[in-house]
């Protein structure tokens, strides 16, 4: 059966190219068709009728004519613009990181829908501003890693497959996940990892959605987690990841704003 030549679909911009005068290529997130890039024609005309409707980052709903290379997008309507996100510099550095991480860590054309609410209601709770944006991107890291495959072991000793219990445990990122204080005795890629911080990261890990995020976190339990869940995902990927860095230098400018 051949393919329907229109597509309507929701659709989260992650990043985007300029092409040629007017055009753009935007790599976007959908629930259905999972990462994809789109030809956007003519969107950088101030006359054009999607100019106001497919900017980055935000949720839209889109209609798609297929195409043999990149699908077109002929018309977009705006569902969640998320524009106190865009007003708060801290915040849209988080979710900059966010966008590489789902680009990163998704494959074209596989559809994950459960990463398009994740990456939803992120969005949404950054936008909305009552939950620190830190505990947020955390919170996404954790459940993206989990989706694709790489959830971090948190509760079981993956010497002795125990239960973990408060004191100095021992975290691989080689390994992936948590090991007791004897195993982790032996086990050198383990360095000990703070009660708090790991406290924080299984809480994270079980609650569902960014939105049930009450808690404050201890700013040093934060940074750590920060650490952790970072040289676990540049493990995974084996590179870098450019957006941390960004999301660094935005948070101490701010602080030396504030101080």
């Amino acid at each position: 059966m051949p393919r329907a030549r229109l597509l309507s679909t929701d659709a989260i911009a992650l990043k985007r190219m300029d092409y040629g005068e007017a055009d753009r290529i935007v790599t976007v997130l959908t629930p259905d068709r999972g990462k994809l890039r789109v030809m956007a024609r003519g969107v950088r005309r101030s006359t054009s009728r999607m100019a106001g409707h497919f900017e980055l980052f935000a949720h839209a709903h889109v209609l798609l004519a297929r195409g043999r290379d990149l699908d077109t997008v002929t018309q977009a309507s705006t569902v969640n613009a998320y524009r106190s996100l865009h007003e708060d510099m801290v915040a849209l550095s988080h979710t900059y990181h966010m966008a590489e991480l789902v680009d990163l860590l998704l494959q074209d054309h596989d559809p994950h829908p459960e990463v398009f609410t994740l990456l939803q209601h992120a969005l949404s709770a950054l936008d909305e501003r009552q939950i620190a944006p830190d505990l947020v991107v955390r919170h996404f890291e954790l459940h993206l890693l989990n989706v694709v495959g790489f959830r971090p072991e948190l509760t079981v000793c993956l010497g002795c497959s125990e239960p973990i219990e408060p004191g100095s445990n021992g975290y691989s990122v080689a390994r992936g996940g948590v090991f007791c204080p004897s195993c982790s005795a032996r086990e050198p890629s383990a360095p000990v990892i703070d009660v708090d911080t790991l406290k924080l990261l299984r809480f994270l890990q079980r609650t569902r959605s960014a939105r049930d995020l009450t808690l404050r976190a201890p700013a040093d339990a934060s940074k750590d987690a920060e650490r952790v869940l970072r040289r676990h995902i540049e493990h995974v990927l084996e590179r870098r990841l450019k957006a941390a860095d960004f999301v660094r230098i935005v948070a101490e400018t701010a602080s030396g704003y504030g101080a």
